[in-house]
Parts: C-alpha cells; sequence; structure tokens
C-alpha cells in the first residue's frame, strides 16, 4: 500500500450502520453528537497516526508487517484512545458546533 492509497474505513467504524450515523448527526440529542463528534475525532487521529507511522526507517516498530495489520490495529486503537481522551480537541469543537447549530 503506497503512501497515496486511500484508507478503507469500515462503516461500522462506530459499531453502526451509516444510515444510523446519518440520523445521528441530524439529531439534537447530545449523547448522539457526543458519539459523533468521538468518531469524527477518531477516525482523524487513527487517520494521522497512520500517515506518521508510514515515514518510519525500515527495522523499526510495525514497518516491516508486509500486510500492515498489525500497524493498522496500532493506528485504530490509538486513535479510540486520543479521541475518548479528548487529545487533540476536534471532538469538543465539532460537539460545540453541532450543539450551536441545533438551537439555531
Amino acid at each position: 500500500m503506497d503512501a497515496m492509497s486511500p484508507v478503507h474505513v469500515p462503516m461500522t467504524a462506530l459499531g453502526m450502520d451509516l444510515s444510523a450515523v446519518a440520523s445521528m448527526a441530524r439529531s439534537s440529542d447530545g449523547r448522539a453528537i457526543d458519539t459523533v463528534a468521538q468518531g469524527f475525532e477518531s477516525m482523524f487521529v487513527s487517520l494521522l497516526v497512520k500517515q506518521m507511522r508510514q515515514t518510519l526507517e525500515p527495522g523499526t516498530l510495525f514497518s516491516q508487517d508486509p500486510g500492515d495489520v498489525l500497524g493498522g490495529l496500532f493506528d485504530h486503537f490509538l486513535g479510540q484512545h486520543l479521541a475518548q481522551q479528548g487529545a487533540l480537541g476536534i471532538g469538543a469543537l465539532v460537539r460545540k458546533q453541532w450543539s450551536q447549530g441545533a438551537q439555531a
């Protein structure tokens, strides 16, 4: 997989199908907005970690996995963990924007 290839993100990345995520996005329910905001931050952080990992020199951690399975799992779970902690604050910004949009 080269650096320019698209990343496959399963439709069930948030534990539900795409139509459920779309209906949650239109909802003004606070829990729904929190779930979608955290899912967005998780996906963003996972992609960011993946891009950073691709710059590793040969012989380093996760650099020799030909199927990129371990590295992909690392990216996914690190992204989830950092999003749960609110590490980048992207989820908080999405949550704030949607909450303001729901009130308007």
